[in-house]
This record gives structure tokens, sequence and C-alpha cells, in this order.
């Protein structure tokens, strides 16, 4: 069954199971092209942690630019998935693709997604007195530390609130804007709505990829028990898992949208 959008965007309703699918279909494209794939996520976390250390800006340049760069990270996932081998640069493919037509309307997106990730953080507030936002935010006061931690979960919790839905009008609206050329109000809108609709399959996804990450905080626990005494030692094991756990999670975004979207091929 298909729900139809405004042209060229329709919408499939997709079964819970989808959601453990996409969860797996991620470490089954970066085993396909496993170098270029970590390649193009390493330099997505360079360029994300050097846009962090901009004076005043840090904190919110990176979420402008997440939406343009998603595109670039969906579009290697995507070619990888056609049988062809990504270049790292492909990563800036918003910048260049249909002579950068995209880039005014990703821009303000993630302008929407700063703006909204602030207001979150701000009600958050609410609960630990600011505490949340200045961790994030890399900014915390040795006060900081005696904030209980009910305060802190009570602030993730108002955080959460405020942002999913805010994410979920995120997750589709970079590839409506890029690949469908849907004005920023329509594909945030057409986004929540699709996400929503596939509810089910993106609640086993987000599950399916909270128990991945228990069981890699089990497993890290593990290695430092054994490799404690060599703190070099279990960096140079964790660094690679690490970014390849990662990249698997970015290559699953592709699956989300593969299934879900009809000629989603079509660029």
């Amino acid at each position: 069954m298909t729900d139809v959008f405004p042209p060229p965007i329709r919408i499939f309703r997709l079964p819970a199971s989808a959601g453990w699918r996409w969860m797996t279909g991620g470490f089954r494209l970066l085993r396909r092209q496993p170098v270029a794939l970590l390649a193009v996520a390493f330099l997505n976390l360079v360029l994300l942690s050097l846009l962090v250390a901009v004076p005043l800006l840090g904190s919110v340049v990176p979420l402008a630019l997440t939406p343009a760069l998603t595109v670039g990270v969906m579009r290697a996932a995507r070619d990888t998935d056609a049988g062809r081998s990504p270049g790292p640069l492909v990563l800036f493919a918003a910048f260049r693709d249909d002579g950068g037509r995209a880039i005014r309307p990703l821009l303000l997106l993630g302008v929407v997604n700063a703006v909204a990730v602030i207001a979150a953080l701000a009600l958050a507030a609410l609960a630990d007195d600011g505490t949340l936002m200045r961790l994030v935010t890399g900014q915390a006061r040795e006060e900081d530390l005696e904030v209980t931690q009910e305060a802190l979960m009570s602030a993730a919790l108002l955080f959460l609130c405020a942002y999913v839905p805010v994410q979920m009008a995120m997750w589709y609206a970079p590839l409506f804007v890029a690949w469908h050329r849907a004005p920023v109000p329509k594909a945030l809108f057409f986004s929540l709505v699709a996400v929503w609709r596939n509810r089910r399959a993106f609640a086993v996804y987000a599950i399916a990829w909270f128990g991945i990450a228990l069981a890699a905080s089990l497993a890290i626990r593990v290695l430092q028990a054994a490799l404690g005494a060599s703190p070099m030692l279990l960096s140079m094991v964790l660094s690679p898992l690490s970014l390849a756990l990662i990249t698997a999670v970015y290559c699953s975004f592709w699956p989300t949208y593969r299934d879900a979207v009809e000629d989603a091929v079509a660029s």
C-alpha cells in the first residue's frame, strides 16, 4: 500500500519488520565497499569535528551543515547499493550536483535544525538549570558535576520529547529537497508524515540499533578489562571498531529511504 504525495514523492507503508532489515542493511552495504564507505564516514566526522572548533559558532555550524552532508553520505550509500564505488568527495555531492541548486534550501534546513536543537535544549534547561545544554556545547562548569542524576534524566527526557518530532521532520527532508526538489516546508511536512506512517518500522529500527549500541558498550567494557594496562592498545582497537559501527549506522539510513520512497534511485 502506498500514500501519494505531491509528485514525484510517493511513500510506501512498510511492516514493522522493515526496521530490522534497515539495520542489517547498513552492515551489508558496509561489507560491499568497506574502504570507500569508511573513508566517507571518516571525512564527515573529521569535518564536523573541525567545525565544532570554530569560535562562537562551533555549536551551530555543524548542525546547519548536517542536511547537506547527509545528502553526500546517502549518495555514497546509494552508489554502493547500485554497485558503484564512491569516492570520499561524494560527501560534498550536494554542493556540486545540479549546479549546487539544493544548497540554499539545505542550509535553510540546517538553520531549522540548529534552532530546533537549541530550543529543545532550552526546554530541557527547565529540569536541570541548563546543565545538559552546557555539557552538549562543551561549556560545562565545575558545579555542573553536582547536578543529580534525576535532574539530568528529566532534562534528557524533555529534550527527547521536544526533538523527536523535529528529527522525524528532518529524516527525509534533505533528500526530498535535493533529489525531489521539494520546497523546505513541504519537505519537512512530508518527512514527518512519512516517518509517522512507518512509525512501527522506525521503532524496531531504533530498538535494533539500541541493542547494537548496548552490545558494543558491553564489549568495550570487556576489552577495557582485558587491555586496561595498555590504553594505547585499547585505543588502537576501539577507534577502528567505533568508526565501522558509525559507518554502518550511516549506511542504514539509505535502506530507510530506498524501501519507503518510490523512485529513490533517481537524483
